[in-house]
C-alpha cells in the first residue's frame, strides 16, 4: 500500500507569518505583534520540522521548506522586533 504525498500542516501559515514579522518589526507600535507573530511562525515551524522527520516521506519536501524557511524568517523577525523595541523604549532612535 502506497502512502500518499500531503502538504504538512501550517507550512504556509509559518511562512507567511516568519515573513510578515520582518517588516512589522520595524514599525513603530507593532513591534510586539512582530514578536507574538515571529513566536508563533518558530513554534509551526519547529512542529512541522519535527513532525516530518517523524513521518519521513509522508509530506512533500515543498511544505517541508516552506515551514523551515519560516522558522528562520521567524528567528529573524523577532531579533530584530527585540532590538527594536529596545531601541524604541531607551530613546535612541529619537536622539
Amino acid at each position: 500500500m502506497k502512502q500518499e504525498e500531503k502538504n504538512l500542516p501550517l507550512s504556509t501559515v509559518a511562512l507567511v507569518f516568519g515573513g510578515l514579522s520582518i517588516p512589522l518589526a520595524f514599525t513603530r507600535h507593532l513591534c510586539s505583534l512582530a514578536i507574538v507573530i515571529g513566536v508563533y511562525a518558530m513554534v509551526f515551524g519547529f512542529w512541522g520540522q519535527r513532525r516530518a522527520a517523524k513521518h519521513l516521506l509522508r509530506y512533500t519536501g515543498k511544505s517541508v521548506k516552506r515551514a523551515t524557511i519560516g522558522a528562520r524568517l521567524a528567528l529573524v523577525g523577532t531579533i530584530c522586533a527585540i532590538l527594536m523595541w529596545i531601541l524604541w523604549a531607551t530613546n535612541w532612535l529619537l536622539t
